[in-house]
């Protein structure tokens, strides 16, 4: 499986924010490389990712009391 994340931050130094790693099914992959191309799964792949965390940023907003739920 492809993974995309990793531990961050330097050595001896505890990382800025909380890793995610996303794995991503091979298979689904290269099935999408052969019908749509590699530019349009990279892109799809960023969007997905950004959407994560973007999500994860509002959970954690709507947790701190920082943002409603509606908004």
């Amino acid at each position: 499986m492809s993974t995309i994340g990793g531990e961050g931050g330097r050595p001896g130094r505890p990382p800025t924010r909380r890793p995610f790693t996303f794995l991503l099914d091979e298979r689904l992959v290269e099935r999408a490389r052969s019908e749509v191309g590699e530019g349009d799964v990279v892109r799809s792949i960023e969007a997905a990712l950004a959407a994560a965390i973007d999500y994860q940023l509002w959970v954690r907003e709507v947790r701190s009391g920082e943002r409603s739920v509606l908004s």
